[in-house]
């Protein structure tokens, strides 16, 4: 299977789709925090779903619509894009369901991680992706589908493999090693996750951009 959709990458990279290559992943010292509160939750909700307020974040939907977003319907977990608002909204009612029906508690035990996601590219086909947007230079990336799935399944396992990284484990925080270790018997459960590919950033040829994830620890 996964073979395959290798496959299918490469024939929507040869079709013109740009050729972002997942490269590695990092947590930095700050990229564990806590969410003391229902409210606190609600908007980082919103700000990941780019939903209510933070709507006016989106400046592309084609940009948009390459976002990975977990949802929960009927309580069953799925993986899946949203193209427009609607869609997103939805993902927020679900989740907000699905928060409702986990019971976070706020006193230390409910926290979100950001994993900083590099892909590399080639130097002409990131200078093809140069856009100049309300004065400022911006990058737009034409993503194809299965691109998508393979990056975020890359994401994924880059993660679990960290996980069991002896090396890296011991450099996590104290704090949140059994976290960084993803311990069943530390992790209650996933709230949400979700990969913003609307909201890469480019530093020395290197692409970046951001995994989170809210867990809810026992």
């Amino acid at each position: 299977m996964i073979k395959d959709l290798k496959t299918l990458v490469a024939k929507e990279i040869e079709k013109g789709c740009t050729p972002l290559m997942f490269d590695g992943m990092i947590i930095p010292e700050e990229g564990i925090r806590e969410i003391d509160s229902r409210d606190r939750l609600l908007n980082v909700l919103q700000y990941l779903l780019r939903v209510k307020e933070y709507k006016k974040l989106i400046w592309n939907d084609t940009l948009t619509a390459n976002n990975v977003y977990m949802d929960v319907f009927l309580g069953k977990i799925d993986f899946h894009r949203a193209a427009f608002a609607t869609g997103r909204e939805d993902i927020y009612q679900h989740i907000n369901w699905y928060g409702g029906k986990l019971k976070p508690d706020y006193n230390g035990k409910t926290v979100i991680e950001t994993c900083v996601c590099a892909f590399s590219i080639g130097e002409e086909e990131l200078g093809k992706c140069k856009k100049i947007y309300d004065g400022k230079e911006v990058y737009a990336f034409y993503l194809g589908k299965y691109q998508i799935r393979n990056l975020y399944a890359d994401c994924l396992e880059y993660r679990k493999n960290m996980a069991g990284d002896e090396g890296k484990v011991q450099a996590a925080s104290e704090k949140y090693r059994e976290l960084f270790k993803l311990n069943d018997d530390h992790i209650r459960n996933v709230l949400f996750q979700c990969l913003l590919l609307d909201d890469l950033k480019v530093e020395n040829g290197v692409v970046f951009a951001n995994l989170y994830t809210i867990y809810l620890l026992k």
